[in-house]
């Protein structure tokens, strides 16, 4: 009978254990990386800068030194490797330092969105006559075009009810979830989150009209653009379940010599409708690409081990009786 009890109460030590875990889990924020400018904040020197962003409260930190020269616009990462795009070609980046370590040849692209997704780049061009999705080989940065005419144009010109070549696409950022790519296209009152299927090439436009232009109200000023996109793991299970992005505001508030000081806000997108939700902003700061690692946490392999515990002391107590 001792022997049943010690069990019995390690069992129940075990699921308060797994059920504090649990909780812990989900009270933890993942963490967007970042490439932007500051332009306001006194703590570091005015310039470009590599950041992490807590998903719970919007804050960035800074992580590598002052930049010198352009960033990447577009982030993502392959495994745990922050990549983006530059200079028309796929590349890896040293975020504490700041080195972008260019692949392959130029494939003479101009991106401003870029995720990682099932071994392969993906952007949208944003000058051009071409601007259908573009998928990036990560050995060589060739890029193959996907989908046949124009048929992110042609999803746009149906939305918005435009003659066939009314509306050239400008997807200024890029993210996945789950096997879904989703940007923002931007233009003069349609500004919308656009989901593309990365096999085919093919998007749909989410929610009303301009969704994204008027959603969020945060009464922060004047918003100066939408620039970055990326697909969050949440749940810490190794895949992105979210996604997040960024919305770069001019500060009511400011005067003076900071009159046109900017609010970096990073928000949380609602994919059932293409609106946006701000998580909380950033003064003096402009964010112009995200990304994001999927893996499991520490947190979740511990997770595991205590999970795999309780399943042993229950089959234990099993035999016991």
């Amino acid at each position: 009978m001792t022997t049943v009890r010690v069990i019995q109460r390690a069992a129940i030590v075990c699921t308060a254990c797994l059920t504090a875990c649990v909780a812990s889990l989900q009270a933890n924020a993942a963490t967007i990386f970042a490439t932007g400018q500051n332009n306001g904040d006194p703590s570091h020197t005015s310039g470009n800068y590599y950041y992490s962003i807590d998903t719970n409260t919007g804050v960035a930190t800074p992580i590598s030194p002052l930049l010198s020269g352009s960033s990447p616009a577009g982030l993502a990462t392959v495994g745990t490797q922050l990549v983006g795009f530059k200079d028309s070609r796929h590349g890896t980046i040293d975020p504490i330092s700041g080195v972008f370590t260019p692949v392959g040849a130029s494939n003479g692209l101009s991106l401003t969105g870029y995720e990682i997704l099932n071994g392969n780049g993906y952007g949208v061009p944003t000058s051009g006559a071409d601007r259908r999705l573009q998928r990036i080989d990560l050995a060589t940065s060739a890029a193959t075009p996907l989908g046949v005419g124009t048929p992110i144009a042609d999803a746009l010109d149906t939305f918005f009810g435009n003659a066939a070549g009314t509306n050239a696409p400008f997807i200024i950022g890029l993210g996945s979830v789950v096997n879904t790519l989703y940007g923002v296209h931007l233009g003069t009152g349609k500004n919308n989150l656009v989901s593309i299927d990365p096999t085919t090439g093919n998007a749909t436009v989410l929610g009303v009209p301009n969704a994204v232009g008027t959603s969020g109200n945060p009464g922060l000023g004047s918003y100066s653009g939408f620039a970055a996109m990326t697909g969050v793991d949440e749940n810490s299970d190794g895949a992105f379940d979210a996604l997040f992005g960024n919305v770069n505001f001019y500060d009511p508030d400011s005067a003076g010599p900071l009159s046109s000081q900017r609010l970096g806000g990073v928000a949380r997108y609602d994919l059932s409708n293409g609106t946006w939700s701000l998580v909380g902003t950033n003064p003096g700061l402009i964010f112009f690409g995200m990304g994001s690692v999927a893996v499991p946490e520490p947190s979740s392999l511990a997770l595991l081990v205590i999970a795999g515990v309780c399943a042993m002391l229950v089959r234990a107590r099993r035999r016991s009786r």
